[in-house]
């Protein structure tokens, strides 16, 4: 690659006659074209794509840290590990920076499971996180609630307690998946990426009121289900049985929220059981075959400790060393893979753009700092505790970059409807199109940690990926472990993170921010 060096030298030419004609709707002539210094780009592209240590970094965090809980020995570990590695790599300001109370930690020790009549097969399942051990190993006869409503299954509770105590209990109705006979497409198709703004979808906001009644509508649900959980283990249950939302044997859960609460009762034993055995034993159990299983379920609590914690790292700066380009991504994951594409993925592309500028030996005007958050998976508790406790940061932070869409190849970048960013974008993006960057997409996109930046009216971005498998498979799974890893993908983002996270670093502004009534909520 570094051969290729002299051919970006002679296209800085025709870089910068297109910048000075990229603009974007609706906008003036007064945007300022970007000078994108192409031999940095070269030399980026060169570091990352010939001497990555993308795989060995992520077998290190996967295959040998694991399942990264927030609370955990797992994500403790990954979050010491970090900082050794920032230290390794001569970042400044490297710490490991409590951001709030979390609650208890957890982790899986083992399982065991099988179905004893009306014929013996082992049963697919995994704990619940936040739920508690069987007293060694339990055998019981299966029951099955009906429907999925709260009060529906409180009334379904009341009516079957002479049955419940001492029971395996299918506590919802199966999810059933239709065979995928249009399967998504492993990469976006380009009429997707370059499609004109009013013809993309989901970019519609919610009103203030709107969201605050589905806050509502949630917390109300949240209570009620609560409930559900506590007469179960009133009726004295000896197992709580969900299915699992994905098909074909793939294990699909979350947690019980209840039971990070220190002041809360330790919930008992839950299970999330493939959708094919949940659904088998829900048709004979309501057909009137009876059903009995034998468990053994094992998990750890922690509560030595209830804070959560981020992993910080600093590029120091120059002439504008207190102005600050984050980058991040989560580090936390699920338990029930080693969170491979959720979100070590991403956790090693904004690691390995960190080492790529590092060895550059090149000091940039502001300060790039590296961020790798926890309790994402709760809801973003890691940024948005950061944010909120930094208020003094917030009008010196130009742009906040974060990926955590999977192991896809970046193909391009959310404008976070800050119409402003799209030419800049344009401009720094466009010496990657060979790689397959081609798209500054105008509207929204959530569900990440650029949201809690966002919200307090900083440029926050999420960068565009392509999706292989995280919708379908590996999201939230069992299968997702360093197998999902696709280095390519992850190596050709590394670069790109990175030379983005540069030139912003080194521009002579900061970047331009959106009127704060158009921020996240």
């Amino acid at each position: 690659m570094r051969g290729r060096s002299v051919e970006w030298s002679q296209r800085a030419a025709a870089i910068w006659l297109l910048a000075l004609v990229l603009s974007a709707p609706g906008l003036d002539a007064q945007v300022a074209s970007e000078t994108v210094d192409l031999a940095d780009v070269s030399r980026i592209r060169a570091e990352g794509l010939e001497n990555s240590q993308i795989e060995t970094l992520g077998h290190r965090l996967t295959d040998v840290i694991g399942p990264r809980l927030t609370g955990s020995p797992g994500m403790r570990e990954a979050s010491r590990w970090t900082a050794e590695k920032f230290r390794e790599w001569g970042l400044a300001n490297v710490t490991i920076e409590p951001w709030g109370e979390f609650g208890r930690g957890w982790r899986e020790v083992s399982y065991a499971g099988r179905m004893i009549s009306p014929y013996p097969q082992p049963l697919t399942a995994r704990s619940l996180a936040w739920t508690g051990s069987t007293d060694g190993t339990v055998r019981g006869p299966v029951v099955a609630l009906t429907g999925d409503d709260p009060d529906q299954l409180l009334a379904g509770i009341e009516a079957s307690k002479d049955r419940l105590a001492g029971a395996l209990v299918l506590s919802s109705e199966p999810n059933i998946t239709s065979p995928d006979f249009e399967p998504d497409p492993l990469r976006t198709p380009l009429e997707d990426l370059l499609e004109p703004p009013e013809e993309q979808p989901g970019q519609a906001q919610m009103t203030p009121e709107e969201r605050q009644k589905r806050i509502a509508e949630w917390r109300e649900r949240r209570e009620k289900m609560r409930l559900v959980s506590a007469a179960l283990a009133e009726a004295g249950i000896a197992v709580r049985l969900l299915p699992s939302s994905r098909p074909y044997q793939l294990v699909r859960g979350g947690g019980d929220m209840a039971g990070r609460d220190p002041d809360n009762p330790i919930p008992g034993p839950a299970l999330v059981v493939s959708q094919e055995h949940y659904a088998q034993m829900h048709r004979l159990v309501t057909a009137g075959t009876p059903v009995e299983l034998e468990l053994s379920v094992e998990n750890e609590f922690f509560e030595d400790d209830l804070r959560g914690y981020n992993t910080l790292a600093d590029l120091p700066g120059g002439d504008r060393s207190d102005e600050y380009v984050m980058i991040g991504g989560h580090l936390d994951s699920w338990h029930y893979g080693t969170g491979g594409t959720d979100n070590a993925a991403g956790s090693l592309v904004m690691m390995e753009a960190m080492r790529i500028l590092a060895s550059l030996g090149e000091t940039p005007r502001r300060t790039i700092r590296i961020a790798l958050w926890s309790g994402e998976e709760q809801g973003l508790l890691g940024s948005r505790g950061w944010v909120e406790a930094h208020p003094d940061l917030h009008p010196k932070i130009s742009a906040y970059l974060n990926v955590d869409n999977g192991t896809g190849k970046i193909r391009g970048i959310w404008d976070q409807s800050n119409e402003r960013a799209i030419p800049i974008f344009e401009q720094i993006l466009w010496p990657f199109r060979d790689l397959g960057v081609v798209a500054v997409k105008h509207g929204n996109t959530g569900g990440t940690d650029h949201l809690a930046f966002d919200a307090v009216g900083i440029p926050g971005f999420n960068f565009i990926q392509d999706p292989i498998e995280y919708g379908s498979r590996t999201h939230h799974t069992a299968a997702d472990t360093y197998e999902r890893l696709m280095m390519d993908d992850l190596r050709q983002a590394a670069v790109v993170v990175a030379a983005t996270a540069w030139h912003l670093a080194n521009r002579d502004g900061m970047m331009p921010r959106k009127p704060q009534d158009t921020a996240a909520e």
